[in-house]
């Protein structure tokens, strides 16, 4: 996803592939502006990508349904709620708070939707299945059933910069045991 501006282009999304089963509950972190809503927006079809493909599945769980459904923040558990009684196969939340993360996982848990949320917040990411770090629009990590210790490092790890090489480094860490780069869920 490219947005044309001026003096340069902003590429908020780059070579971005990802997909979100039913029953998996994933977060979307990175420091500063590493495109996590424009991901979001992406899922949703608000916007379209300016290059590539976007794949969405045919609608929600009832006829007329729609796929995605936006939970707004701040709202927490009333929100999610509101959102699952759409019946979308997919829910989304930008900046998920604690309350609405937890919200969430009990979506997953008890309807078999999706969900993707962002969240600045390793406690509240803790929650999902497992965590995509952005940086400038790409995919820089992913770990999987960890917890709010691991989650923080790897969000550290994901905005340093290899001042070695003189560009960013994602700092991968193949051995680490939190890392399941190859979960087919999140494939």
């Amino acid at each position: 996803m490219v947005y044309e501006t001026r003096p340069r282009a902003v590429y908020a999304l780059r070579n971005v592939s990802l997909v979100v089963r039913e029953g998996v509950f994933l977060a979307v972190m990175g420091d500063g502006s590493p495109g996590k809503t424009t991901l979001l927006k992406c899922l949703s079809g608000e916007i379209q990508p300016s290059s590539g493909v976007v794949r969405r599945g045919p609608g929600g769980g009832d006829r007329g349904a729609p796929l995605a459904s936006w939970v707004p923040e701040p709202g927490g558990a009333g929100s999610v709620a509101a959102a699952v009684a759409l019946g979308p196969r997919l829910l989304l939340a930008d900046e998920a708070s604690e309350e609405s993360g937890a919200a969430l996982r009990r979506a997953v848990k008890g309807h078999g939707v999706a969900a993707v949320m962002s969240t600045s917040a390793p406690t509240v990411a803790a929650r999902a299945d497992a965590v995509v770090f952005l940086r400038d629009g790409g995919v820089v990590d992913l770990v999987a059933g960890a917890g709010p210790e691991v989650i923080s490092d790897c969000l550290e790890r994901s905005g340093r910069e290899d001042r070695s090489r003189g560009r960013e480094d994602p700092s991968r860490d193949p051995d680490d045991p939190s890392r399941d780069p190859d979960d087919p869920s999140l494939s």
